[in-house]
This record gives structure tokens, C-alpha cells and sequence, in this order.
């Protein structure tokens, strides 16, 4: 099974992760909520489709693996992604541009650093548990 385009993808979410973390201070963010939401919503359209692919191309794939331990970890990145789903779309809703995050930018600081360290996590670990055991397997 061919994992590239899954760490390639890591790789740009990442980046766009990162350009929005360089911007993220309420001073910043005040002067221009626009630009910064910008990046957000760029970000998380990235991560979505990234989540729906791995979804519905790479976890059922690894599900049939003859490794049970690859089938488990797959199963539990999975269930785990019903939770970030849902834990994005409410920061989502909450910010939904430019006018919410001016009215309220330290507070739009802080749960966007939060979410972009969830994202981390999860991309980390998967990068590091996953990826590896699915490439042997390949």
C-alpha cells in the first residue's frame, strides 16, 4: 500500500499550521481577522478532505490487513477521528470569520493554538505509529 500522498498531505496541513501559528497574536489578529481566517479556513478544508480520504481510501484498506496489530491501530485512528471531527466543527461554528474572531481575537488565539496542537498530536502520532506499521505491511 502506497502511504505517501497520506504523509505528503501531513506535510502541507502542517505548513499551512504553521503559518497560521506565526500569526497567531491578538495585536496580529485584531488588525487583520481577515487574513488570519483566511489560513483557518484554508487550513481546515486541507485537513478535512485529508480525514475523508484516509476515512473512506486508507482505513478500510488497512482493516483487511493481515497484521492484527495494523487492523487494530487503523481501528483506533479511526474512532479517534470521529472525535476531532466533531471537536473541529465546533471550533468551526465558533469562528466562523472575520467578524467573530475581531470581537473576541485573545480568545480566538487561544482555541486556535489548542486545535492546531490537537492536530499536531494526531498527525504526529499517526506519522509515527501508523505510517510505519502500514509501509511493513505493504
Amino acid at each position: 500500500m502506497d502511504i505517501t500522498n497520506f504523509q505528503d498531505h501531513h506535510v502541507e496541513v502542517l505548513g499551512i499550521a504553521t503559518a497560521i501559528e506565526r500569526r497567531l497574536d491578538p495585536a496580529s489578529v485584531t488588525t487583520d481577522p481577515g487574513a488570519v481566517s483566511a489560513d483557518v479556513v484554508k487550513l481546515f478544508g486541507k485537513f478535512s478532505v485529508h480525514l475523508a480520504i484516509e476515512d473512506k481510501a486508507l482505513y478500510p484498506r488497512l482493516a483487511q490487513a493481515a497484521d492484527p496489530e495494523l487492523r487494530r491501530m487503523a481501528q483506533r485512528f479511526q474512532e479517534e477521528m470521529g472525535g476531532l471531527t466533531q471537536r473541529f466543527d465546533a471550533y468551526r461554528k465558533a469562528w466562523p470569520g472575520p467578524l467573530a474572531i475581531g470581537k473576541d481575537p485573545a480568545r480566538f488565539v487561544a482555541e486556535t493554538r489548542a486545535i492546531l496542537t490537537e492536530l499536531r498530536n494526531r498527525i504526529g502520532r499517526e506519522d509515527a505509529a501508523l505510517y510505519p506499521l502500514a509501509a511493513k505491511a505493504a
